[in-house]
């Protein structure tokens, strides 16, 4: 798709969209100095369109990777690009027509709550953005909120906070979320609590799942049991799923978990995957809600390097990498039939890069099922010039 993107943090949904009505996909990515660029694939043609500038940032800083871009579409058609300057605010860039990424994109800031890692939802005419909160970086402590707007992002409600741990002795006090997946109205949060005696992110612990009901505004775990407005400290573990030690970790590795995320299946099931590792094992894991516990099927024991999920009909798909980063592979999975394959590729690694830091499923797949984006590890915090390859898998 482009050989000139750069380092961006970003989650496990927001890398692209598929719109039917115009037979293409949209990928959005981080260029040269961190400029959000923005491209389509006509699949009619089999063909990209010119990269379109949709705004300069011209960062340069070791933490700029920070801000990336999430495209969602509006319900008005058009296409929005989520941005935020770290810890400081969040801006909305939209599309001048529907379905076009062509023209000058508008920018309005949405917030200044001291906004981290946004995640957008659309359902029906509103729009949902989840965020960290920079709350304070001392403790280490970082709440999760919402804004919400319904009409096409003019104006924003004011925040809403969904997870507080409060101030946790340990210091396992940061919200850390990895993907958010609606379905009829339901907002499912998957999150690991971050920080610790080490500060800021210094290690993580347990994997958490709840959702946020639209209908009422309230959160509520798998089982439905309504926690009212936000969840609290005490609360967290009637949303726990996975219990992680922070200590037990293989060289270089500061958080026990990978990128989990749960989805809703349409049989009302929830199915959470994720890739986890300690000292001396590693493995990628789906656990499923069928209403009443959480059981779980170990898919992979060679690797932890889960990176998105989606729900597919009676099944899900998962794609993750193999240890030595050199694979992606994705499997289809649902609980009567397994595992079966779906496909195993190499990377084309150019450019210097060694590693894929995200595979994110297009959200309403077309033709393109992935967004995969490679890095050079080892300097991908002080490279600014865009150089490493983002590609693009078909079904």
């Amino acid at each position: 798709m482009t050989t000139q993107s750069i380092y961006g943090c970003l989650r496990t949904n927001g890398a692209a969209v598929y719109d039917s009505a115009v037979n293409q996909t949209f990928v959005t990515y981080s260029g040269t100095n961190h400029d959000i660029y923005i491209k389509a694939y006509h699949h009619a043609s089999s063909s990209w369109s010119a990269a379109t500038k949709v705004a300069t940032l011209n960062l340069t800083h070791s933490n700029a990777y920070h801000d990336y871009p999430v495209l969602r579409q509006l319900p008005d058609g058009r296409l929005a690009i989520f941005q935020a300057t770290h810890t400081s605010s969040l801006q909305m860039y939209t599309s001048p027509s529907p379905r076009s990424i062509t023209g000058t994109w508008s920018n309005r800031r949405i917030s200044t709550d001291r906004n981290t890692y946004p995640e957008p939802i659309v359902i029906g005419s509103t729009i949902y953005v989840f965020y960290s909160q920079n709350t304070d970086l001392s403790w280490p402590y970082r709440i999760y909120r919402v804004i919400k707007s319904t009409n096409s992002g003019q104006t924003w409600s004011a925040p809403q906070t969904v997870i507080d741990s409060g101030r946790s002795a340990d210091k396992f006090s940061e919200v850390y979320a990895f993907g958010v997946y609606e379905r009829n109205g339901r907002i499912y949060i998957t999150w690991s609590q971050h920080g610790g005696p080490k500060g800021h992110n210094g290690a993580g612990k347990n994997i958490y799942v709840a959702y946020f009901n639209t209908a009422d505004s309230t959160m509520r775990t798998v089982n439905d049991t309504n926690l009212g407005a936000g969840i609290t400290g005490g609360e967290l573990s009637q949303a726990l799923v996975v219990t992680t030690n922070p200590n037990d970790l293989p060289a270089g590795k500061t958080l026990p978990e990978e990128n989990p995320v749960a989805v809703p299946m349409q049989d009302g099931t929830v199915v959470l995957g994720y890739g986890v590792h300690t000292a001396n094992s590693r493995r990628i894991v789906l656990a499923r809600w069928a209403g009443s516990s959480w059981t779980s099927t170990t898919i992979d024991s060679a690797t932890s390097l889960f990176k998105d999920i989606v729900a597919s009909g009676d099944a899900v798909e998962f794609v993750y990498a193999t240890a030595d980063d050199r694979r992606l592979i994705t499997k289809r999975w649902n609980p009567s039939a397994g595992q079966t394959p779906v496909f195993d590729i190499s990377v084309p690694y150019s450019g210097g890069a060694d590693t894929v830091f995200y595979a994110n499923f297009v959200e309403k797949r077309g033709g393109i099922s992935v967004i995969a984006s490679t890095i050079h590890y080892a300097t991908r915090k002080n490279v600014h010039t865009g150089r490493w390859p983002i590609f693009a898998i078909s079904n």
